[in-house]
This record gives C-alpha cells, structure tokens and sequence, in this order.
C-alpha cells in the first residue's frame, strides 16, 4: 500500500499513522505527499503554470519512483486506486510504464458529486475508462457509474463494502466511558461520520423533541468532526436538547468499538443532496451491526443496501425529522422488535465480512492478470 504522511489540505502530519502502519498485517510505504497541498489565494494561469513546474511535476516524479520501487520489489501486476481524480494518474502511469493492470474503487460521491473543478470534471470520465476494471460498493454506484460516467457494464464489478468483524464485534456496555461523557444510566442513541449534511445529523437533532416526550431519558451521542459542526451546535440550542444531545467529537480507534457496544442502537439518517452528493454505502451500518446493534438509515443512496428495512433496521426519509422521530421511538420501545433485528444485524454483518469481500477482489485481481 503506498500512502501519505502528510495531509493535503492542512499540511500537517497525519494523527497516528506510524503506530497504525505498526500494526497493519500488509506493507505500507510512506510518501510525504500523493498530490499537491493545497494552494492558498487566488488561481491564475501563470500562478497555475508556475505551481505545476516547481511543486506539482516534481511530487509526481517522487512519487512514481516509489511506485516503480514497490512494483519491482513485490512482483505487483495490479494497482488500486482509491482516489479517482487525484490518484488515476498513478495507475495510468503504472500501466503504461510497467504493464500493470488498473482497478478503480469507487464509492459514489465522487462520481455523484458536481466538482468546480472542471478539469478534474472532465477526467473522471477519461479515468473510468482507462481502467481495466471498476468496482462499485453499491448497486446505487453501480447505476451512477453506468448512467452518469457512461462507464461500460462489463467493466464494473459489484463489490460491497466489508466489515472487520474482528474488530467490531459484540460486547458489553462501558459505563466507565458512558459515566465520562454523562450518559450513564441513560437511553443512547449514536451517530458517527464525518460531520456534513448528508449525514443526516442536523435532521436526527431536530427529532429529539419528538423522541424525547417518548422516552425522557434519551440522549444523542455525534461522534465525528466536520465543517458542519457549528451548525449542528446551533440546532442543539435551537431545538432546547442540550441535556440530550452531545457533540463528542473524535474518538479512538477503541472507543468507537466501546461506543457501538454501549448504545441502544446506531443512527445515521442521510439523503440525497442538491448538488449530487449522497452515501455511497455507508460502512458505519455494518460497523454497528457487527456490534450487535439495529440502525436506522436514510432512504438515499447505496444506504439501502446496507440497511435491510425490518431486517437489521429500519429505513426512513432523512430529510423528515418526524419520520426520523417515530423510528427511533419504535426500536426504545419495542423490545422485541430491536433484539430481532440485533440478532439478524450480526449475521448479515457477518456475511459481509472484510474476508468475503477481499476474497472477491482477490478473484477480480486475478481474471485481470490472467486477461493479460
């Protein structure tokens, strides 16, 4: 795996990625950069000229001798690529210099999602289809790919999203951590991701009136950071549920087990936005079904794929904040109805384990070599 230790927009060296390579199972090469930090100020075209000449075209030539390096030293004949518009180029250059085939992994919002960026607009397109294959985690992107990219049907492969079921997994609830965030004892409700409306988290705040004369003793835990975390902090306010709802911010890699294990259930309502952008999947739903917990969705993008209405949750229109309400209410209330879906989350979580899931990209890889 070839990743940066350094963040593109801030700059700054990114939290944790020494102890985390430490422990991963699979080498991990250390680059400073994979593209160009983001500039500051106005652009031109001389400024963009001059920006690609002394930052941009010598980052890339960095970067493509790692990837030489790591293609000699490990024998590798596919490359992956996780970033389309500003990671393709790495696999069309290691295509064309070294005969490597390229796999696009695709989640959704990026080919959803309107860019200002027209340049980049016009290269998803030339991108898809100098892969050699595309995987879609969702039927939902699936369709995007075909009707919005224009991709070929025959190139994409179906892979859905896995969870580590290692990892997450069923436990009991830590009172030590819900006594440190003041919601011991009480009727828990999470939510996690970054902190954006699609996410659905300014909708579930303004259900909490509803739930809460349901079930008095709820709370609202938002784990995640974000750019829309202001807002959510003013609706907190608007909405009178102060003593129901916690912004927490960023946790552990431990806690967000602990927390999953310690809810009522997990919520996460998203939608579709006007400018395209929309979940892709939504990996958190199996997250917290692998913990043993129901969720609720959003009826938007590849979010319904995750979550099977009446299975291992429930499905609602995350732009109504009293259908949101009513949902929630239904799985404080109902015991019965929740300990079904627990008991059905853990199995399909389990059947959508990383190990399925890279068994069948191991499979793609494998045609793709073969195919050469």
């Amino acid at each position: 795996m070839l990743a940066p230790w350094r963040h593109y927009l801030s700059g700054q060296e990114i939290e944790g990625w020494r102890a985390h390579d430490e422990t991963a199972t699979y080498p991990i090469s250390r680059v400073e950069l994979l593209r160009p930090l983001a500039r500051e100020g106005g652009s031109s075209l001389l400024r963009s000229g001059w920006g690609f000449l002394t930052e941009d075209l010598p980052l890339k030539l960095r970067v493509l001798r790692e990837v030489q390096r790591i293609v000699r030293e490990h024998g590798i004949n596919v490359i992956c690529v996780g970033e389309l518009n500003s990671g393709s180029w790495i696999g069309v250059a290691a295509r064309r210099l070294w005969g490597c085939r390229m796999v696009s992994y695709i989640h959704g919002e990026e080919v959803t999602a309107q860019t200002s960026y027209r340049l980049y607009g016009r290269n998803r397109r030339r991108y898809l289809q100098a892969a050699d294959a595309v995987v879609a985690v969702s039927d939902f992107t699936r369709r995007a790919l075909l009707e919005l990219m224009g991709v070929p049907p025959g190139k994409i492969e179906l892979i859905h999203n896995g969870v580590d079921t290692q990892r997450f997994s069923p436990g009991p609830r830590n009172d030590a951590l819900l006594e440190r965030l003041g919601v011991r004892g009480r009727r828990v409700i999470l939510s996690v991701g970054r902190l954006v409306p699609r996410k659905g988290m300014d909708k579930l705040i303004e259900a909490l009136p509803r739930i809460r004369r349901a079930v008095p003793d709820v709370m609202l835990l938002i784990v995640g950071e974000g750019d829309y975390r202001e807002e959510l902090q003013r609706l907190i306010d608007a909405n009178a549920v102060q003593d129901n709802a916690v912004l927490v911010g960023k946790v552990s890699h431990d806690e967000l087990v602990e927390l999953y294990r310690s809810c009522d259930f997990f919520a996460m309502p998203n939608r579709h936005m006007p400018d395209g952008d929309t979940e892709g999947f939504g990996l958190v739903f199996l997250e917290a079904n692998a913990c043993g917990k129901a969720v609720i969705g959003g009826r938007a993008g590849g979010a319904v794929e995750a979550v099977r209405d009446g299975e291992n949750g429930l499905l609602v229109d995350g732009a109504a904040p009293h259908e949101i309400a009513d949902a929630a209410i239904r799985l404080l209330t109902d015991d019965a109805l929740r300990k079904r879906m627990e008991a059905r989350a853990i199995e399909i979580a389990t059947a959508s384990s990383c190990r399925v899931r890279a068994a069948q990209f191991h499979a793609l890889c494998q045609r793709l070599v073969r195919k050469s």
